[in-house]
């Protein structure tokens, strides 16, 4: 005889008013003395307490906490189900990467909890523009993805355009009227498609590339796309074994006044790559500030640069200063000053042989703190200059402010000085401008005769260029010292 087991089943039953509850029924067999089984017993238990809270769990595995949405394990599902039925059907399966622009200072200014509120509100209005069939989910932070199977490019684009005027419209929060706008990546399944996983990555590569292009706007996908971050990862490895191994190198470029001597070296940073020779500054320190690794490089750049100075020095060439650039990360992190100071004690370099050299932009961040730290700098004894002057805001009640000693006229200008009338008038009411504010004038960029006498009449105190010299290595810059004239052509290093 076969031996008899007790079984329950789950079931959903109704109440009079109609609303749904979970029964779990038990059933028992009851053998009588010899072991046959006479009859059962049922019993039945509410168990909707117990259901509810196991599909509150289930629930909450599969969606995100704070907006609702879909978590990433099941979108990813989604991603798989949506993109397989798209190929079994001949049709296109497309991603939308939304990440919002500058959304990080709302957290830091207001607090998380600002913040939340805002993905809330970010998340209801995306969610408003779903079609029937598309799946909106929530990555993380402020990342959503946007899963729509069988669209057009036309319905695509439309949908990438709502979205931005969706998330620009402003949100009051807590008595806080705030702005954002988001950037957004597209990408459309194809035959090259392998995994469904490639679309997101392929959507998100879409998106930074849109945020490269100035934010609130989106991007399609293309194969150019892949290459360039390749490219850029390969880049940002290769920079990092050229800070570990100490590859980088300072080339110093002189600053002459209006009686020929040299007042000032500018460091410069130079990447001599072992394939591809020296890597322009316009292509790794834009990358170098967007991974971060530009405050291990900065930190050695004034270190180097003090050191060298001091080496100047000590062999009796200690009439000029050296000037370092600093980034914006830089200048903003907090410690800067402590850095600076420690680097100063460290090398014995004096801080009036020092000068710091600023775009205007960093200037536009946190302005009050900005002008707080130049007033610091300024009881060290260390000059400011402001590099780039007129290509920026350039205002002339916020100049006035600012404890700086000298501003560079953006090699733009010069360029043309001598064949636009246009920039000849800027240049010389920028000159005018500074020598009203006690500012000295700093030509940069000078490559003719004509352009260095041009200035020279206009009263521009100081001059830079190639026409005067190149960017060299210290030890070319020490002959150059020693003998006092500008060095043959022929030793003058590239740019």
């Amino acid at each position: 005889m076969s031996e008899q087991r007790d079984c329950h089943v789950t079931l959903r039953n109704y109440r009079k008013d109609g609303s749904a509850f979970w029964n779990a029924l038990y059933v028992a067999p009851v053998p009588d003395s010899e072991g046959r089984v006479t009859h059962f017993v049922g019993v039945l238990r509410d168990v909707s307490e117990r259901q509810a809270y196991e599909e509150r769990l289930a629930h909450n595995a599969s969606h995100d906490a704070l907006t609702g949405l879909v978590n990433r394990s099941l979108l990813e599902e989604r991603l798989v189900h949506d993109f397989g039925m798209s190929q079994r059907q001949g049709r296109d399966m497309a991603v939308l990467f939304v990440d919002l622009d500058d959304f990080k200072p709302i957290n830091d200014s207001l607090g998380h909890a600002v913040g939340d509120k805002v993905l809330i509100e970010v998340a209801l209005r995306l969610a408003s523009a779903m079609r029937p069939g598309d799946t909106l989910g929530r990555l993380g932070g402020d990342e959503f993805v946007v899963l729509m199977p069988d669209a057009t490019q036309d319905e695509l684009a439309a949908m990438a355009e709502s979205l931005l005027q969706l998330v620009a419209c402003p949100y009051s929060i807590d008595r806080h009227e705030l702005h954002l706008s988001a950037s957004i990546g597209i990408a459309i399944g194809n035959n090259t498609i392998v995994q469904p996983m490639e679309l997101i990555q392929q959507a998100d590569m879409a998106m930074y590339m849109a945020k490269q292009q100035g934010r609130n706007a989106y991007q399609w996908f293309t194969r150019e796309i892949t290459t360039r971050v390749n490219e850029r990862l390969v880049m940002r490895n290769e920079l990092q074994d050229a800070i570990d191994e100490q590859r980088l190198e300072l080339y110093y470029q002189p600053l002459y006044d209006q009686a020929g001597d040299i007042v000032t070296v500018e460091a410069l940073l130079r990447w001599n790559h072992p394939a591809r020779g020296f890597v322009p500054p316009s292509e790794f320190i834009p990358l170098a500030e967007e991974t971060g690794q530009i405050m291990a490089i900065s930190r050695w750049v004034l270190e180097r640069a003090c050191l060298d100075l001091e080496l100047l020095g000590a062999r009796g060439h200690d009439g000029f200063k050296v000037a370092v650039n600093v980034s914006p990360l830089q200048f903003h992190r907090a410690g800067f000053l402590d850095t600076l100071r420690e680097t100063l004690a460290s090398t014995q370099l004096p801080a009036s042989r020092l000068e710091l050299e600023l775009t205007e932009g960093v200037l536009l961040k946190d302005a009050e703190d900005a002008v707080d730290v130049l007033h610091d700098l300024r009881r060290m004894g260390i000059d400011v200059s402001i590099d780039d002057f007129g290509t920026g805001f350039s205002s002339l009640n916020y100049l006035k402010q600012l404890p700086i000693s000298k501003v560079k006229i953006d090699r733009s200008f010069i360029k043309e000085v001598t064949h636009s009338a246009d920039d000849a008038s800027i240049v010389q009411a920028i000159i005018s401008m500074a020598h009203h504010l006690g500012l000295t004038v700093v030509a940069e960029g000078i490559e003719t005769e004509q352009q260095h006498r041009l200035l020279k009449g206009y009263g521009c105190e100081l001059f830079q260029g190639y026409l005067l010299a190149r960017p060299m290595p210290l030890e070319q810059l020490e002959l150059l010292l020693r003998v006092g004239t500008e060095l043959p052509s022929e030793m003058n290093q590239r740019d």
